[in-house]
This record gives C-alpha cells, structure tokens and sequence, in this order.
C-alpha cells in the first residue's frame, strides 16, 4: 500500500529516525543489521523501516512504533493490507453500481 503522507506528523522524519536509532538500526523482530543513513543501497531487505503496530499513521505514540526491516514490514502488514485491499475493491464495485442505477434512471 503506498504511503497516505497525509496521515503522517510533520516530523515523521525525525520521528522515525529516533525510534531506528534507538533500536540501533536492527530490525526488532528478526535481529537484522540494517543500513544506516549514508550507507550505499545493496538491497531493500536491508532497509529499516517503522511500523505502526495498530496501523494508524496519526498514533505516533513510542509504544506504537517499531522498527522492522522491509521483509519483517511486509509480513506485519499482510493481514491488513489484505483488508484494505477487500475494502477498496467492495467500495469500487458500490461506486460502479450507483453510476450504472444513476445511468440506468437517466435513460
């Protein structure tokens, strides 16, 4: 799922690199070394990234947040992107629907 900046602090930057600091740029789940800043990129497995235990990108509580490589990330999220995912495509067929009635009504 793409990032929905909107949803982030302003400081979400600062934030997200204090919570891989003090995690020592290791991923919380799996124990990986990850890159530091300045580090060259050799692959995304690599990439430290912070996750929002009950996904809600406007809860930046310290309890909340977690720093995860890019693979432990994905596996975190799969459920809810998985509903996320269920939910837009019933919202899409709802909006279809009420466009073909509306048409249907017009003609």
């Amino acid at each position: 799922m793409p990032m929905e900046r909107h949803r982030y602090p302003k400081d979400w930057k600062q934030i997200a690199a204090q919570v891989k600091e003090e995690a020592g740029w290791k991923c919380e789940e799996c124990g990986k070394q990850c890159r530091r800043p300045g580090e060259p990129l050799d692959t995304h497995r690599r990439t430290l990234t912070v996750h929002h235990i009950d996904h809600t990108p406007e809860n930046c509580e310290r309890s909340n947040l977690v720093a995860l490589c890019a693979p432990c990330h994905l596996r975190a999220d799969k459920e809810h992107h998985a509903q996320t995912r269920k939910r837009r495509r019933e919202e899409y067929r709802r909006h279809m629907a009420e466009h073909a009635n509306a048409a249907d009504r017009a003609s």
